[in-house]
């Protein structure tokens, strides 16, 4: 099963969003789709998030398409700044018949993306985040760590990043970080920093999956 795209963004201006599917498979599937809050262990019976997707199951033949379409049904939610959600696309198969009198296991595939809810009164725009995102050293109780201020009203994710320091390259547990607030990656295995001059580099993920590379010196 192929979800195209690696997040979904839902304008708030807009009645609907459609996502669309391909069954790659030379079998039949069976698919369930629903979006949740951010439990990883939700189902389609416990989903609530403020989106309804149809059709919410369907089968899909060898080889065919077809189109989810995503509508908002909540209000309420900050016009300042992005909300995220997470849609959800099950893809269970069909039972082997040439071993139907066989105990079977069936693996069920489930693909997890992302869904940003993105009002149309935050100010500036996606592609000015790399450009506004800050970032220092730390030192605290559980060793050194960078603190990442985000102040746009967009999420800002991200695929993996590291400082640079005294001729050592240190991996952080990034993370992504909310609109208007600050994040904080832990050093892995850092211990005590050597001497001189320390940078960061960290890659962004924009709207299309591109990766943005970003490299900041560092205070301490």
């Amino acid at each position: 099963m192929v979800v195209t795209g690696t997040r979904v963004i839902y304008p708030g201006d807009v009645r609907e969003k459609t996502v669309q599917l391909s069954n790659e498979d030379d079998h039949p599937n069976v698919v369930q789709a629903w979006v949740d809050t951010n439990n990883p262990n939700s189902t389609p019976n416990d989903a609530d998030a403020p989106f309804v997707v149809t059709p919410p199951m369907f089968r899909m033949e060898p080889k065919a398409g077809q189109s989810l379409r995503i509508v908002f049904t909540g209000q309420g939610l900050p016009q300042d700044r992005e909300s995220v959600y997470y849609l959800n696309v099950l893809q269970i198969p069909p039972r082997n018949e040439a071993y139907k009198e066989q105990n079977q296991m069936l693996v069920l595939l489930r693909n997890r993306m992302k869904l940003f809810y993105r009002p149309s009164g935050i100010v500036g725009k996606p592609a000015d985040v790399a450009d506004q995102l800050r970032f220092s050293l730390a030192q605290g109780a559980n060793g050194w760590h960078v603190n990442v201020d985000n102040p746009t009203g967009y999420y800002a994710s991200f695929n993996g990043a590291s400082v640079s320091v005294g001729g050592r390259e240190l991996s952080l547990k990034a993370d992504m970080v909310a609109p208007k607030s600050q994040g904080s990656w832990q050093l892995d295995k850092a211990g005590s920093l050597p001497a001189g001059a320390a940078s960061v580099r960290a890659v962004l993920v924009n709207d299309y999956g591109a990766q943005i590379e970003i490299k900041q010196e560092l205070k301490r």
